[in-house]
C-alpha cells in the first residue's frame, strides 16, 4: 500500500512538471478547441496529457449537467466517480457527489469537428488533457460499479 502511495505521488508530480507545448507552428497536427463546450455531451477517452500519450485510462461521459468518470489511474481496476458539471462562459467546473469539487476549473472546449475535447486546467502550472470521442466499453462500466474512496479523482 505504501508503494502505491509513492507511485501515485510520483505520477502527480510528473504531471505537474511537464510543460505545455505552446508552439503555434505545429503544422495543424494538434487539435484546437473551438472555444466552447457546446459539443461536450458525449463519451470521451483521455489520449494525452501535455502532448504525451496517456499511459493510464480515463473515460468521461457528460450528459444533462451530470458526468460519470471511469478511471484506471494509480490502480489496476477502474474506479467510478460521478457528479455535476457547469459551464460558465468558457470555463468548465464540477463537483463530485461524494468527494467535493474538482481540483480546479478548466478552459478549452471541443474541436470544430466535435471529435476532440481539450481541457486545460486553470492553475499556476496548467495541464492540457486531450480526449477523443468514443463509446465507453461496457466492461469498463461493469468493472467500475463501486465508487472509489481511496483513490484521488483525475479531475
Amino acid at each position: 500500500m505504501k508503494s502505491l502511495k509513492i507511485w501515485s505521488l510520483a505520477v502527480v508530480l510528473l504531471m505537474a512538471m511537464v510543460g505545455c507545448d505552446k508552439n503555434p507552428d505545429d503544422g495543424g497536427n494538434n487539435p484546437q478547441p473551438s472555444g466552447g463546450f457546446d459539443g461536450i455531451e458525449k463519451e470521451w477517452k483521455l489520449v494525452s496529457v501535455n502532448d504525451v500519450p496517456a499511459d493510464f485510462s480515463v473515460y468521461i461521459q457528460f450528459e444533462s449537467g451530470m458526468f460519470a468518470m471511469y478511471q484506471q489511474v494509480y490502480t489496476h481496476d477502474y474506479k467510478f466517480y460521478d457528479g455535476e458539471y457547469k459551464i460558465n462562459g468558457k470555463t468548465l467546473s464540477g463537483s463530485y457527489f461524494d468527494e467535493g469539487d474538482w481540483r480546479c476549473d478548466y478552459t478549452g472546449g471541443t474541436s470544430k469537428d466535435g471529435k476532440t475535447l481539450i481541457l486545460t486546467s486553470v492553475e499556476d502550472n496548467p495541464i492540457t488533457c486531450v480526449y477523443e470521442e468514443c463509446t465507453i466499453p461496457q466492461e469498463v462500466k461493469d468493472e467500475a460499479l463501486t465508487r472509489a474512496i481511496d483513490v484521488v479523482p483525475f479531475l
